[in-house]
């Protein structure tokens, strides 16, 4: 396409008229001086190479202000994409770049250091901005380089990072502390998420009679809130970081196996330097093995009795609320359980799920006595047995 320009053009014109009578005679009237720069000719998609031109492409700003106008600090833009499936997620890499004389062509890298190119080889951006759809590693910080190299061969090369690249849904479980409960009207549980991406204010739980999205059966879904795990207190070094160990191996995927490592205190700081994926390890003393978790006892991994493993949850990057309900209906026989849905930041829900607990009213039958002398029931409350804790002791006359 060419472009014909004449920047400016300048005349100065004037004429004469005379009044005769009636009449109006032009006496005269023509061009005094005039002036015009000279006209451009060029094809707009031809780009003059200047070699002598020592300058890279300039980064502009990707933000842009109130008077829209790049403002702000040069360099790249990266983004996880909101509202995808945690199958199926992308990115969005911004970076500005101009040079007056040269096209300039922009190619980037993803590297777990800065620089680095070992997640993904140098590729071309195509433009200012790009959407990519990729599966790349979750739970450590992931860092872009961007470069743009004008026809000179001069470079401009700036950094972006990601502090995680999440693929996987909010992690967790709901916690029953009562497997059985003669408790005519209370139901107490604890809602436990690991996840490694920021949660959203507010979250839901609910009863029904059966575990999952549509255990709503009983008591509707609710608003509630989580708050970070905190610390232990009392507990000096790494193990600060984790909760009292659970007997059991988890049965997961296992991110690391270190052996031998003389103390849990060991796998606790081995855990605290993999990162933040690490949410969760199994220690087992007799022989120091620790293996390392990116995921928790839940929907998706279980306890397992084995040898003299221990297994520890990591506090601080974990979410946990405590679920109270008074009041309730319950009935005998019937099994309730308290269930958690669950949204992160990026749109990905989950149904958080635990064994429920058994509402049991009735002492055992001893089948047919004929020499019966008594038989009659009360309630024993604290003193039915010496492993009973003593919270919200039932009233129910249910001990023979």
């Amino acid at each position: 396409m060419d472009l014909v320009l004449t920047p400016l053009r300048l005349e100065l014109k004037a004429f004469a008229e005379l009044f005769l009578l009636f009449k109006t005679v032009n006496i005269f009237e023509g061009t005094i001086w005039k002036y015009q720069v000279p006209t451009i000719h060029q094809n707009i998609f031809t780009k003059k190479k200047r070699d002598d031109d020592p300058s890279p492409p300039n980064v502009l700003p990707t933000t842009i202000n109130e008077r829209r106008r790049r403002a702000g600090p040069e360099g790249c833009m990266v983004n996880q994409v909101y509202n995808r499936a945690y199958y199926d997620t992308a990115f969005t890499l911004e970076m500005f770049a101009q040079d007056e004389v040269s096209e300039v062509k922009l190619t980037y890298a993803i590297g777990t250091h800065k620089g680095g190119t070992n997640v993904q080889a140098w590729t071309e951006m195509g433009g200012n901005t790009r959407l990519v759809p990729a599966k790349l590693p979750g739970g450590i910080p992931l860092h872009w380089t961007v470069s743009a190299t004008n026809t000179q061969g001069l470079s401009s090369t700036v950094q972006c990072s990601l502090n995680t690249y999440d693929s996987t849904l909010p992690d967790g479980r709901v916690e029953h502390p009562y497997k059985y409960s003669s408790h005519p009207s209370k139901l107490v549980a604890f809602i436990i998420v690991a996840e490694d991406s920021p949660l959203k204010e507010m979250h839901y739980k609910a009863v029904g009679f059966s575990p999952g999205q549509y255990g709503n059966q009983f008591v509707g879904w609710k608003e509630t809130r989580l708050d970070h795990s905190p610390l232990r207190q009392g507990v000096a070094g790494a193990l600060q970081h984790f909760t009292t160990p659970m007997d059991g191996k988890l049965i997961a995927n296992v991110l690391k196996t270190a052996k031998p490592l003389r103390s849990p205190d060991l796998c606790a700081e081995e855990c605290m330097n993999h990162g933040s994926n690490c949410v969760s390890f199994s220690y087992e003393y007799h022989s120091e093995t620790c293996d390392l978790h990116d995921q928790v006892a839940g929907a998706n991994a279980y306890l397992r009795i084995s040898g003299t493993y221990k297994n520890y949850e990591r506090l601080g990057i974990g979410y946990h609320t405590s679920v109270e309900y008074d009041n309730l209906p319950l009935t005998q026989g019937t099994q309730y359980f308290v269930n958690a849905k669950v949204t992160n930041v990026l749109g990905y829900v989950d149904h958080l799920i635990g064994e429920g607990t058994m509402v049991d009213f009735t002492p055992p039958e001893p089948g047919l006595i004929l020499n019966n002398q008594s038989d009659f029931l009360r309630a024993d409350q604290c003193n039915a047995s010496v492993s009973q804790r003593c919270l919200e002791v039932t009233p129910q006359e249910n001990h023979r």
